[in-house]
């Protein structure tokens, strides 16, 4: 009997923070990559909030679905992992595009009060939908 590696990797708290973060970053960048295609600069620019958000909120949800009652600080643990998301897409995008400066400070800032939130609210519809406390 084998068993899927997904599910060994998200058997520890490691695991399962590093799948989650690891997929809300590859869900942003690889929309962002193909909007880039698509779309011109500014139209894109105002889509990343957006874009970030969803993948917090995606981040936030399947952190709870993946821990289920092992994780002691759920709302909180959901939080950090969607602020880590925004800061490494940011970061991958600073260095993959050739716009120069793409998220300034502030741009930063802003994008990582939208991972809190979302990833927050990600978690509570995760514990809401498994019941969990």
């Amino acid at each position: 009997m084998s068993i899927n590696p997904f599910n060994r990797l998200t058997a520890s708290l490691p695991g399962a923070f590093a799948y989650s973060i690891l997929a809300g970053v590859f869900g942003a960048l690889i929309l962002i990559i193909f909007l880039d295609g698509v779309l011109a600069f500014e139209p894109l620019m105002k889509l990343i909030p957006w874009i970030l958000g969803f993948n917090a909120a995606l981040t936030g949800y399947s952190l709870i679905d993946k821990t289920r009652e092992r994780l002691p600080y759920k709302r909180l643990c959901a939080m950090g992992s969607g602020v880590l998301v925004v800061i490494l897409v940011c970061l991958l995008l600073s260095l993959t595009f050739d716009y120069g400066t793409l998220v300034t400070i502030p741009q930063l800032v802003m994008y990582g009060l939208i991972g809190i939130v979302f990833s927050g609210f990600g978690a509570w519809l995760s514990t809401r939908y498994h019941h969990l406390k």
